[in-house]
């Protein structure tokens, strides 16, 4: 697939073939481009917690109230930030562009994705809930599965919020 097209097509999925297990090959694939973001000073201060247990998703999702379809989704990867190895306050960025990688990855190999985020307001709670270490923090949720449709293309390049050398 073209690069623009994996950009342009992705979207939110949220209705996934409930059963379906991604192969742990692929979630290994799709983990490595995700750990081929840039990040600040290059310190990769990322950290991933893949979830295939269902008993795991389903508590998960009982916590968090934007991830209703996460069981069905079948696996979920719980994006963190180790603080302790982020640069200057980049990690939530690095973290992110590490969180773009991945979705757009799961795409190009005909997944569903879905990005929930836990980052400032549940930090604690899922922190707590999934016992992490001290210096984890839990950004956001990416629930990872077979989709059972593709969402409409809606057109988003808007010449209005484009400048350029000045506003």
């Amino acid at each position: 697939m073209e690069t623009i097209e994996t950009i342009t097509n992705r979207r939110s999925i949220r209705k996934y073939e409930s059963g379906f297990k991604v192969p742990e090959t692929d979630i290994k694939k799709i983990l490595e481009a995700g750990m081929y973001a840039p990040s600040a000073m290059h310190k990769e201060p990322w950290e991933f917690i893949v979830y295939t247990d269902n008993e795991k998703l389903k508590l998960i999702q009982e916590n968090h109230p934007y991830a209703s379809f996460l069981n069905d989704a079948g696996t979920g990867i719980l994006v963190c930030l180790d603080v302790s190895q982020e640069y200057n306050g980049m990690g939530i960025i690095d973290v992110s562009v590490a969180s773009q990688n991945i979705m757009l990855m799961a795409h190009d190999m005909g997944y569903g994705t879905c990005f929930c985020g836990i980052y400032p307001d549940k930090c604690e709670k899922f922190n707590t809930l999934l016992n992490l270490p001290e210096h984890i923090a839990p950004i956001g949720l990416i629930a990872l599965g077979k989709p059972l449709s593709s969402p409409h293309k809606p057109e988003r390049y808007d010449e209005t919020k484009v400048h350029f050398n000045n506003w």
